[in-house]
């Protein structure tokens, strides 16, 4: 028991390194930029956050992710978790003052109730801490004498979020939710209508239509705001990939030699798979399989496996894994069907730190040259090949043909023309690359000749629905009068009018056949039975309806739903109200962001 609850006790750490961070905030003073304004990464309202206090919080942050996930962390992943501790710089700053201005504090009492009442959702889910599958309060208060479990960092992690909770209830204190509006709701999901409709679609007419150039110029003047364009910046690189060498492909059949050698002396499979094996589940089940049929497994593996006798070591067996080292241990028919059971180790071939290191430094090398000697003189002394990204803007967050990476965007948008970059590790690691500023166009509006196509297609679209609508208005007669919507159809001579039955749908639902569109479904519920409606005029169409039937409002559903649907409407309507407040906060505050300076986001 005492072992599992150390085992516990690891993502225990994770959830208070979380609360670590803000912590950090929440007990900063003025002094907090020791560093010198050299080195401010940012500021709010006067609170100094320097690169070395940055980088402190995000190397926890990032430890922390690597003890929940237990693996590497991507490079995407890495830049995500730095702007979540910017963020919580932000917030735990304004927080904190907020909360001095409203005198918000926690006590010692409301600690130890929270703890003893209300455990954290990772103590609910630990099978430690449950009986026959459901979380036991009693064990739960049984864990709180446990020394292993770091209680001195679960309180800070309360002592943190009660105020935070204070706040946002005091923020969110004024929010209701009626009863009209949990009725609404309950009817906007539970309520169904059926319909009959006919249908003039846009896209019959799109064929029908042409667009002039005057025409594309007279819509560009009039929708010229939608094609803004914000200031672009084009990077000229070199790619430095990394890739297995010769050199590596012999270091894993070094390896494959030693551990066939040693499993000739009688040492334990399952051993080498623990020390050997990159497969990931290799941790947890030593390179057993289990029993597995011919289409379990890629075709080689299987192949050599099924081949083998119960016993027998074999390989290496090559796939598009690796190389696998196999054991088999036993072979069997389940209903017919021939299984084997065996355990592997697996070998992959990846660069080694070697290839790594040569590529790195063969970057820096082109980067340093490069800014003393020229780019294109020391691009062709190298006989390197040069790439462009094109032009791309800032707020895309992506570097064409590099992806995500705040680093390469930051050195994009703060450089002049012409500048060069460091070198920069790409693609996870799988690459290095050097950068230089090949070009910037200004902020303004995208001519139209670079538009056209978009322009050219709303054009028509906007024609196409307009004869949608003059065809449909064709038929409206008949829809008053009284005529059936079958036959209305039926005597539509350019085949162009729809016609279908719905199932029964809910207000909220995509009607299959018609899509989610908010006009048809709002239409259909203020419709009485075998009531026709006017023309629903909507961006994909025209359509009629004829209500056939309404489902009735069910009170004890309602009745037994009215207070979840109440909660949820209040929960999510108190956290925009909540969010809406703190942007107005952050608006207001006076915020420095530096990261640019320092290659960070």
């Amino acid at each position: 028991m005492m072992t599992k609850m150390r085992q516990m006790s690891k993502w225990i750490f994770y959830i208070v390194g979380i609360a670590f961070i803000a912590l950090i905030v929440f007990e900063w003073g003025a002094d907090v930029n020791r560093g010198g304004s050299d080195t401010t990464v940012g500021e709010v309202n006067g609170t100094k956050l320097s690169l070395q206090e940055f980088n402190d919080m995000a190397r926890n942050a990032l430890e922390s992710e690597r003890a929940r996930t237990k693996g590497e962390i991507s490079e995407q992943r890495s830049q995500q978790i730095k702007e979540q501790v910017w963020e919580q710089f932000v917030r735990g700053v304004l927080f904190k003052e907020e909360m001095e201005k409203l005198h918000i504090a926690v006590s010692d009492s409301e600690i130890v109730y929270q703890i003893m009442n209300h455990p954290l959702n990772e103590f609910k889910q630990d099978p430690n801490l449950q009986t026959n599958g459901v979380f036991d309060m009693n064990k739960y208060r049984a864990a709180l004498s446990n020394p292993q479990i770091p209680w001195a960092q679960i309180e800070a992690y309360y002592s943190d979020q009660i105020p935070y909770q204070k706040l946002q209830n005091l923020i969110s204190s004024s929010v209701r939710v009626s009863p009209a509006e949990i009725k609404d709701e309950f009817i906007r999901k539970n309520v169904k209508a059926k319909v009959e409709y006919l249908a003039v679609l846009s896209n019959r007419f799109r064929g029908k239509t042409t667009a002039s150039e005057d025409d594309l110029q007279d819509w560009y003047e009039k929708h010229k705001d939608e094609y803004k364009r914000d200031e672009n910046r084009d990077l000229a690189y070199v790619l430095f990939e990394v890739k297995p060498t010769a050199r590596d492909t012999q270091n894993v059949f070094n390896d494959i030699a030693k551990i066939k050698e040693r499993l000739s002396l009688g040492e334990d499979f399952s051993t080498l798979a623990l020390e050997y094996s990159e497969d990931p589940s290799a941790s947890q089940n030593k390179g057993d399989l289990g029993y597995f049929d011919r289409n379990s497994m890629v075709k080689p593996f299987s192949d050599a496996a099924f081949a083998a006798k119960p016993g027998e070591i074999i390989g290496p067996i090559k796939t598009r894994y690796g190389y696998h080292i196999i054991k088999v241990e036993d072979k069997k028919k389940e209903n017919g069907v021939e299984k084997v059971k065996a355990s592997h180790i697996l070998l992959k071939i990846v660069p080694g730190p070697t290839t790594l290191a040569e590529q790195e430094d063969r970057a820096r090398a082109f980067a340093d040259d490069a800014k003393s000697n020229g780019w294109d003189e020391t691009v062709a002394a190298n006989n390197y090949t040069v790439k462009t990204t094109g032009f791309f803007e800032e707020k895309s967050g992506i570097v064409p043909g590099i992806g995500r990476n705040a680093a390469v965007m930051a050195f994009a948008f703060m450089s002049e023309k012409g500048d060069i970059s460091t070198m920069y590790t790409i693609n996870d690691g799988k690459a290095y690359a050097v950068f230089m500023l090949n070009d910037i166009l200004p902020a303004g509006y995208k001519p139209l000749s670079e538009v056209k196509a978009l322009v050219e297609n709303e054009v028509k679209f906007d024609k196409a629905r307009a004869l949608a609508r003059a065809y449909a208005l064709k038929f409206e007669d008949d829809v008053k009068s009284g005529k059936a919507f079958k036959a209305i159809a039926e005597s539509d001579t350019g085949k162009i009018v729809k016609y279908d039955v719905t199932r029964m749908f809910a207000l909220s639902e995509s009607v299959p056949g018609v899509g989610r569109i908010p006009e048809f479904n709002g239409t259909a519920f203020r419709l009485k039975p075998g009531e026709v409606s006017d023309m629903i005029d909507t961006p994909s169409g025209m359509f009629y309806q004829k209500l056939i039937e309404k489902s009735a409002f069910d009170s004890s559903a309602f009745n037994d739903q009215k207070e979840l649907i109440r909660l949820r409407i209040l929960n999510a309507r108190r956290a925009a109200v909540f969010q809406k407040w703190y942007e107005e906060l952050k608006e207001k505050a006076s915020i420095v962001d530096n990261r640019k300076k320092f290659n960070i986001f």
